[in-house]
């Protein structure tokens, strides 16, 4: 018998690995107020989808995306030119 993970295809394992190095980046860059109420849940055609766990911090992140845009464009992980901004439910 096969196991499960045989069957996940590779560009989903890479988007999962991409998830995380974004997130380990986002940690250094964000203020630690910030960093334990988002968290990074997708990045498609370079733009970054952010979940926070309250609408604080979802607004303070729009008012400084940014400045966040301009950090991550530094980083050499994935190009992002745009994020987008949810509260979690």
């Amino acid at each position: 018998m096969k196991k499960i993970s045989s069957f996940i295809p590779q560009h989903v394992i890479n988007k999962k690995e991409l998830i995380k190095e974004l997130n380990d980046f986002m940690a250094h860059i964000l203020p630690m107020e910030i960093i334990s109420y988002i968290e990074i849940v997708n990045v498609k055609d370079n733009v970054l989808m952010i979940s926070c766990k309250n609408s604080s911090i979802a607004t303070l992140m729009r008012f400084e995306k940014q400045k966040y845009i301009d950090m991550l464009s530094n980083n050499k992980i994935h190009k992002i030119n745009d994020i987008k901004i949810a509260i979690e439910s």
